[in-house]
């Protein structure tokens, strides 16, 4: 794994990859670190790649730490009034982690963004990173944005990497050097 993931301190990270097996191992790693250091981890992924987590995952942790593990299909999650809108996703999301964060809890989030056609949808996506931006330090949480890179254009991908602190590919983990003060 990326050894910039094995932080325990907060962040918000742009993950751009390219290769499955790659994703899925940096995926498995994030979360059974998280896991085995006491945190929760949400866990927003598509339905054919959380399978193929899950699998390894239950090689690595016990049944009981595997509860520490909230899974979200990212078409719900993103998608849950058909379109990617910001502010629902955020709603969402506190819904999920609320109660974690209200207590106290450690608290990882790995979210595969992905999207179909919908006007405007880079700036959609941006807002919602922009904002995610502000929420993660306040909640002391660590979280990765999950992007296919054959699906960034340039212009998104350089916009995101003005709104996360991190960048990592399937290899790495950098210091985001275009990253804007809000």
């Amino acid at each position: 794994m990326s050894a910039g993931l094995q932080r325990e301190e907060t962040g918000h990270i742009f993950y751009c990859s390219q290769e499955l097996d790659k994703y899925i191992e940096n995926a498995v790693s994030y979360i059974v670190f998280g896991i085995k250091h006491g945190d929760y981890v949400l866990f927003v992924e598509n339905t054919r790649i959380y399978p193929l987590v899950r699998k390894k995952l239950e090689y690595q942790l016990s049944m009981e730490e595997m509860n520490r593990l909230l899974y979200i299909n990212n078409f719900d999650f993103y998608w849950r009034n058909g379109t990617f809108h910001p502010s629902t996703i955020l709603k969402h999301f506190d819904a999920a982690t609320g109660y974690l964060f209200e207590n106290g809890q450690a608290v990882r989030t790995w979210g595969h963004i992905e999207w179909g056609v919908q006007e405007d949808i880079e700036q959609e996506i941006f807002e919602y990173e922009r904002t995610l931006d502000t929420i993660v330090p306040q909640k002391n949480a660590i979280s990765v944005c999950a992007y296919d890179a054959s699906r960034l254009t340039e212009s998104l991908k350089t916009q995101l990497m003005t709104v996360h602190g991190y960048y990592m590919t399937d290899e790495e983990v950098q210091t985001v050097a275009l990253k804007t003060v809000q």
